[in-house]
């Protein structure tokens, strides 16, 4: 039961993003099916078409005096271009040429999705260059992108149809990065004692808005109706709007921390380092101060990040943002005791939480109990 409560807190915002992100989906599916069709076709998708023009030129105008040297904030700057230069290209072909690009009145060959799967690789690029800095490079990219085209190809020349598995790629690509994001989340605890400036809640909900654009995928290569593609338009505009305003107003962009000089020194006398550390922390109080970090214990123990993070590890069985977690909680057991008319926000701020919200949820998780129920059963008796 307090697993369950656990993985509840933990994931609490994408949970109830994910349920109204699906049911604006769904509203959009059903509106969709009474759309006059050539209010539609002549209209509104030539309008949203050129939302996501609009959105993708200004983004990449924009994001150019905020990439501060940050490699992911200029992977996405490509992504718009690209998302921008392909729009300006169906609207010449469309309406100077009169060559159709927009899918209206036929089901998807397979080169329709080859194309359609380039575009989700495009938009899952830049969480992976968020979670993996400098990992991807153009050789690495080609090997993820081809899959598509050998599948396209075998289509081609190959009696059976292999649609499906161009389907299917683009949410096996996301199933691949929540992975990565798992990874990336356990990377931070180990080195921060709070999860506020990760990023990690909005990358979790980025992935669910791809994997919810996959699902409207399946239903715009299965189904003929000619506004079939209105779901998917709309959460695409709505992906490329959210992330670049996400990256254009975060006062802390991601993935900025160096790596220290991870070399190992020799092994110290543990049982002196953890008292000298356990003196540090109820003597200054660290914990308070929600940025506190890991390389902050750097003033009382000669180590560097990598043993610092092992020591926490093997000397009290848990990563550092669990061990700064632990004193915060006990320092705001203690202010419950002695101050039980202070308010919960004060607690928070006191305990070295960043918010009550965040306090709530994590006391909630730790202990079992709201603080407020914790605070009922532990009153003095009379």
């Amino acid at each position: 039961m307090k697993s369950l409560r656990k993985l509840y807190y933990d994931y609490y915002e994408t949970y109830w993003y994910t349920l109204g992100l699906m049911a604006c989906a769904l509203i959009s599916y059903f509106l969709s099916r009474y759309l006059p069709v050539d209010l539609f076709e002549q209209t509104l998708s030539p309008v949203l078409h050129g939302c996501v023009l609009v959105v993708a030129a200004v983004g990449a105008i924009l994001l150019q005096r905020h990439i501060f040297g940050i490699r992911a904030r200029r992977v996405w700057q490509i992504v718009l271009i690209v998302f921008a230069l392909v729009e300006i290209n169906m609207f010449v072909l469309q309406w100077a040429f009169g060559v159709p690009t927009m899918i209206f009145d036929h089901t998807l060959t397979a080169d329709d999705l080859v194309t359609r799967d380039l575009f989700a690789f495009l938009l899952l690029i830049y969480p992976l260059e968020v979670l993996y800095p400098h990992w991807l490079h153009w050789r690495k990219a080609l090997l993820i992108a081809l899959p598509p085209f050998i599948i396209g190809g075998l289509d081609h020349v190959m009696e059976m149809d292999l649609r499906i598995l161009l389907i299917v790629y683009p949410l096996l690509l996301s199933a691949w990065l929540f992975h990565v994001v798992h990874t990336y989340r356990m990377h931070w605890e180990e080195n921060f004692s709070s999860l506020e400036n990760t990023g990690i809640v909005w990358m979790r909900n980025y992935l669910m808005t791809l994997v919810i654009c996959g699902l409207s995928y399946f239903y715009l290569c299965f189904s003929s109706h000619p506004t079939r593609v209105f779901t998917q338009e709309l959460l695409v505009l709505y992906l490329l709007l959210a992330n670049t305003a996400q990256i254009l107003l975060r006062s802390k962009p991601w993935q900025e921390e160096t790596e220290e000089d991870d070399d190992k020194e020799e092994d110290p006398v543990k049982k002196r380092y953890r008292e000298e550390l356990e003196a540090w922390m109820e003597k200054d109080k660290p914990y308070l101060n929600p940025d506190f970090r890991l390389t902050d214990l750097m003033l009382v123990l000669p180590m560097n990040r990598t043993y610092l993070s092992n020591f926490i590890n093997g000397e009290y069985g848990c990563n550092f943002y669990q061990y700064a977690t632990n004193y915060r909680i006990r320092e705001a057991k203690r202010l419950i005791r002695e101050h039980p008319d202070m308010k919960l926000l004060e607690v928070a701020e006191l305990s070295g939480f960043s918010s009550a919200i965040t306090f709530s949820r994590t006391f909630a998780r730790e202990e079992g109990c709201s603080p407020s129920e914790w605070a009922k059963l532990n009153e003095p008796t009379p």
